[in-house]
């Protein structure tokens, strides 16, 4: 018989830090929450849940005291006909470090807001290190959009790290005073023809749930969820 949690431990977590993460083995929730209980004495403060967005498959977590946090989505790739009047796309690289810098912020900015009232504090020079890695590696795509000359958006396209079959949509913002013009549905109508040129059949994502302006537009989009992540911070309440 299969354990009731499966359970993976990351005590450097490269974002969250000593963390573990769980899934449920079986479908017995009253087995689930037991092993939870016998268990979770021994972990580090902070647990992270992923299941399937289904009331059976929720149940169990929000028992324990578990909050929805992040969304995973996916969509079949594909051309679809797309202009966004006055915005060019292209492809960016090393020399774009200070732009995706910049864009990639307003994502953390929109998340220190209400309702998601995040808390996390990036440190900026591995925030800094980190771009430049990705920016030089040659297996993700990166893409600025921009009008009159001028960057007001973007989206970074790696492979996707768990579906060898998809690309994943990673970092993607537009600046405040160009949104609700098109820029962030040129940038991925984009990525559903880069991965369809590539011979990827998906494209995945994933987005915060309190995030108003992402959990709304990703499945508007035709992303649909395939799993929930949830989290609890102990000491609770």
């Amino acid at each position: 018989m299969p354990d009731a949690l499966t359970i993976e431990r990351f005590p450097e977590h490269p974002i969250w830090g000593d963390c573990v993460f769980l899934t449920a083995g079986i479908e017995d929730a009253e087995a689930v929450r037991s092993a939870y209980a016998e268990q979770s004495k021994a972990w580090p403060p902070l647990h992270f849940a992923v299941a399937a967005p289904t009331p059976e498959e929720l149940d169990p977590w929000y028992r324990l005291g578990f909050a929805q946090m992040h969304a995973y989505g996916v969509r079949a790739s594909g051309a679809e006909p797309f202009d966004a009047p006055g915005v060019v796309l292209r492809r960016g690289g090393p020399d774009d470090l200070e732009t995706a810098i910049r864009i990639d912020l307003l994502i953390e900015d929109a998340q220190a807001q209400p309702p998601s009232f995040s808390s996390y504090v990036r440190d900026e020079a591995e925030h800094r290190d980190d771009w430049i890695e990705t920016l030089a590696d040659e297996s993700v795509t990166y893409v600025v959009a921009e009008r009159d000359g001028m960057p007001v958006g973007h989206a970074t396209l790696p492979p996707d790290p768990s579906d060898g079959d998809a690309l994943h949509i990673a970092s993607t913002a537009v600046v405040p005073e160009a949104r609700r013009a098109g820029v962030g549905r040129a940038l991925t109508t984009f990525a559903l023809a880069h991965a369809a040129e590539r011979g990827l059949p998906r494209v995945r994502t994933n987005w915060r749930v309190t995030n108003l302006l992402a959990s709304r537009y990703w499945p508007a989009r035709g992303f649909e969820i395939t799993h929930i992540r949830l989290f609890r911070r102990l000491p609770d309440l």
